[in-house]
This record gives C-alpha cells, structure tokens and sequence, in this order.
C-alpha cells in the first residue's frame, strides 16, 4: 500500500524511519479499500491475506491494527485475525 500519486521514493523520505504514523500518509480510504476486498474474498468463501508496508502510513503494524480492527467491527467477530511472526494473515 503506497499512496496514490505518490512515488516509492517520495514515500519512503517521509515515512522513514517507520517508527510512528506520519500525518496526512495515510488515507483513511485505504482503509476502507482493504476492508471492502477482504470481505468481498471473504464472501467468495476464500482465504485472504494482507500485505501492508511501512510507506502507506508510516508505521505498518499500526496501519494492520486499524485494518483488524475495521474488521472486527464489520463482522462482529466472525473474521479471525492469524497473527503471524512473519506476517499478519486475516
């Protein structure tokens, strides 16, 4: 997830280190994109999984705590969340 008309290295200069949420990186859309295509895989009854870098937001973790929690919301609980050592899988 990079933002949209942004360069790859437009966004890594201002989400370096990647340690915080940098201010007006993230769209609050993408959000709601991911949401919207987890739960439309979901619906086909298949098995989805989330990349998420750090050049969406910042801090990429973070960026997967408020995707998780949309989904939470939106299903009241039905989505199981796979937290990963090497990445999150929903």
């Amino acid at each position: 997830m990079t933002p949209l008309r942004m360069s790859y290295e437009d966004s890594y200069t201002k989400d370096f280190p990647f340690d915080k949420m940098v201010e007006g990186m993230m769209n609050p859309e993408m959000i709601d994109d991911a949401v919207e295509i987890i739960m439309n895989g979901i619906g086909l009854n298949k098995r989805m999984r989330l990349i998420i870098n750090n050049r969406a937001g910042g801090d990429s973790p973070l960026i997967v705590q408020e995707i998780a929690e949309e989904l939470q919301k939106e299903n009241r609980g039905r989505v199981q969340i796979i937290k990963s050592p090497r990445a999150p899988l929903c």
